[in-house]
C-alpha cells in the first residue's frame, strides 16, 4: 500500500510539471534562447522528489532527452546528404543527460548516448559524463569504450602536440577497458591502431564498426552513417586512382567513367544497370572530367 502511495505521488507531481511546460513552451518564442533554459531542476533535487523511485524518475527523463534530441533533428531538417548532427543547437542534451545520471547514476544508456552526441558540442561535459559512469559503473567496458572514443574525436579535431595527446588517453582508455572482465580483445587492438595512426580510416572504420552492437537505433544510425561515408571515400580515391592511371597512359582524362566499367567489375565496385560505380546508398557517383576527380552525387544521401 505504501509503495502505491509514493508512486501515486510521483506520478501525480510529474504530471503537474506537463501544463506548467506547455503554458511556458506557447508563451515563450521557439526561435530565442529562453527555449533552451526551460523546465529544470537539478538532478539532486528530482532524486528527492521521487521518493525512491529514482529508475522510474530516470526513465522519465531519459525519454525527455531522446525526444528533446529527436525534436531538434526534425525541426533542423538536417536529413540525408546533410546528415550530421554536429550542427544543431542542443543546449539542452548535456543537462538532462546529467539529470538522468545523477538521478540514476546506473542508467547505462544515458552515457552511451552522451558519447556519440555530446563531444562535438561540448567535450568537457561528454567527458565528465563519462568518468562519471566509469567510477559509479567500474565492471562496464564499454563505458571505457565510449570514454576512448571521445578522445579519439577530439584528436581528429586537433593537430600536432594536441593530437598526440588527445589519440595517447584514447589508447588508455581501451587499454582500462580491456582488463575490465567479460571485454572483448579488439579493445587491445583499438589501442594499439589509437597509437599508430589514429586519424586513419582504418582506425575510423575499426572504431565505428564496434558501436553496430549498440543497443540505442540513434548510435547504430550513427555508426552505419559513419561506415558508409568512409567507405565512399575508399571508393572514390579508387576510383580517382584508375583515373590517373588512364590520364598516364592516355595523356587525357577519359570523358565518360564508362570506360572503365569493366575495371570497375573487376574491382568489385557496385555499378548501376549503365555500369557506373554507386556509393553505399545506390547514388552513382559524379565524375568531373575537366579535374579527373569523382565526387559524392549531389543528391546522394551519404553524410559529408
Amino acid at each position: 500500500m505504501k509503495n502505491f502511495v509514493l508512486v501515486g505521488m510521483l506520478a501525480a507531481g510529474l504530471a503537474a510539471l506537463y501544463p506548467m511546460q506547455r503554458w511556458i513552451d506557447s508563451s515563450s518564442p521557439r526561435d530565442t534562447i529562453s527555449e533552451e533554459n526551460l523546465y529544470f531542476a537539478s538532478g539532486p533535487g528530482i532524486k528527492k522528489m521521487s521518493l525512491g523511485l529514482d529508475a522510474l524518475a530516470a526513465d522519465i527523463y531519459w525519454i525527455r532527452t531522446v525526444q528533446y534530441f529527436g525534436r531538434k533533428v526534425i525541426d533542423s531538417g538536417v536529413t540525408g546528404a546533410s546528415g550530421a548532427t554536429k550542427d544543431i543547437r542542443m543546449d539542452l542534451l548535456a543537462p538532462l543527460l546529467n539529470i538522468v545520471v545523477a538521478i540514476d547514476p546506473h542508467h547505462i544508456p544515458a552515457y552511451h548516448f552522451g558519447a556519440i552526441f555530446l563531444p562535438e558540442r561540448d567535450l568537457p561535459a561528454a567527458t565528465a559524463l563519462l568518468e562519471k559512469g566509469i567510477r559509479e559503473n567500474p565492471n562496464h567496458w564499454r563505458l571505457y569504450q565510449d570514454l576512448a572514443y571521445i578522445y579519439w574525436q577530439a584528436g581528429n579535431a586537433a593537430q600536432g602536440d594536441e593530437q598526440a595527446g588527445y589519440y595517447a588517453k584514447a589508447a588508455e582508455w581501451y587499454n582500462l577497458g580491456a582488463a575490465v572482465e567479460g571485454a572483448p580483445e579488439w579493445m587491445k587492438d583499438l589501442a594499439g591502431l589509437m597509437m599508430m595512426k589514429g586519424r586513419s580510416r582504418d582506425a575510423a572504420r575499426a572504431v565505428y564498426s564496434a558501436y553496430l552492437a549498440s543497443e540505442d537505433a540513434n548510435v547504430r544510425k550513427q555508426a552505419i552513417d559513419r561506415l558508409k561515408q568512409i567507405r565512399s571515400l575508399d571508393d572514390m580515391d579508387a576510383i580517382d586512382s584508375l583515373l590517373a592511371l588512364y590520364k598516364q597512359a592516355t595523356g587525357a582524362c577519359p570523358s565518360d567513367l564508362r570506360v572503365l566499367t569493366p575495371k570497375f567489375r573487376s574491382m568489385n565496385f557496385s555499378l548501376q544497370e549503365e555500369g557506373l560505380p554507386v556509393d553505399p546508398d545506390g547514388f552513382a557517383y559524379e565524375y568531373d572530367a575537366g579535374r579527373c576527380k569523382t565526387t559524392l552525387n549531389r543528391w546522394s544521401t551519404i553524410p559529408r
